[in-house]
């Protein structure tokens, strides 16, 4: 069964349950939420290259060839060749890992992501009403800990880790996040402080401490407008937490300084319309906010209070 992931019909011949199944309509006369149409990404496992003929970009984690084929080496255990933006092979003798899973959902969709010319951002992103609000900022800084207290009060999920934004259809200039897949990934200790068992969960990399969640009853397929980015960042008190407005350059460089895996569209040689698509994304979204919190174990709950409160009330808080 084919599945969807950033409204992408997905091919695959080894299985996604990670994924949305690709929707159909299931009774005479029923509309379908997407339209038929062929694959837009093939996947398949088969033999990738040891090193290409011909290299235009050599990093520790991917090698591009000249003519713009990406090899991705996750520490020889699993191989990857991304091709066109439309065509991924996987080297590998365990894709069923969740290793494998959470590379391929990872760097070789940002790699994909780059190749298509897609502007992907490193962000859990929560409906908030008929709107999202994405939450950004470094691996560590809390995005997912946030995404659980706040699916907790009811929000739905459309990404824990990565979204793709694009503008809205026709002359409606709104920035849209696209879901991505109902998992999440959580440390053992915001796991812990969610009350999530993870005895039977399994781990994002075999060696590390961090689980995927499956959320499938409060993930959301549905792309919405943003009506907020919010970066996380750190203040030393609880009484110096905020949310700060940023306007303009600032904005919009908050956006650029969180795109995935944005190296990828360097080797590319497609700064320039990624930082082009960028600003224009970055004006389609009404706030852009800076939190500041205090860590500590009430840290999400106090920062949800807020965004609530901020949201519900359409101004700062």
């Amino acid at each position: 069964m084919d599945r969807l992931l950033f409204g992408w019909r997905i091919a695959s011949d080894i299985p996604l349950p990670e994924l949305p199944l690709w929707p159909a309509a299931s009774r005479p006369g029923e509309v379908q939420p997407y339209e038929e149409r062929p694959a837009d990404i093939t996947i398949r496992r088969g033999p990738v290259p040891a090193r290409f003929a011909e290299i235009r970009v050599e990093r520790p984690l991917f090698t591009l060839s000249a003519d713009g084929e990406m090899r991705i080496d996750v520490k020889g255990h699993h191989v990857f060749l991304v091709r066109d933006g439309r065509e991924v092979v996987i080297d590998t003798g365990t894709p069923d890992d969740a290793d494998c899973h959470t590379y391929l959902l990872g760097p070789v969709l940002g790699a994909l992501c780059h190749q298509r010319g897609e502007v992907i951002l490193h962000a859990a992103v929560l409906r908030f009403g008929d709107a999202a609000v994405a939450f950004c900022g470094q691996s560590g800084a809390g995005k997912s800990t946030l995404a659980a207290s706040l699916l907790a009060r009811g929000h739905r999920m459309l990404a824990d880790d990565v979204t793709v934004l694009r503008r809205g259809p026709g002359s409606d200039a709104r920035t849209l996040a696209w879901p991505a897949y109902p998992r999440m990934r959580l440390w053992q200790d915001a796991a812990s402080r969610s009350a999530i068992d993870t005895s039977a969960l399994d781990r994002c990399v075999f060696d590390i401490e961090k689980f995927v969640v499956p959320v499938d009853p409060a993930f959301d397929t549905t792309p919405l407008p943003l009506a907020a980015l919010v970066h996380l960042d750190r203040c030393e008190s609880p009484a110096d937490e905020a949310l700060i407005p940023l306007k303009g350059l600032k904005a919009a460089g908050q956006l650029r300084d969180n795109l995935y895996r944005a190296g990828m569209a360097y080797a590319l040689d497609r700064a320039t319309p990624l930082l082009q698509n960028t600003a224009r994304l970055a004006a389609g979204i009404p706030r852009h906010l800076i939190a500041r919190r205090h860590i500590d174990d009430g840290a999400a709950e106090r920062l949800a209070d807020r965004i609530e409160a901020a949201i519900a009330a359409g101004s700062e808080a």
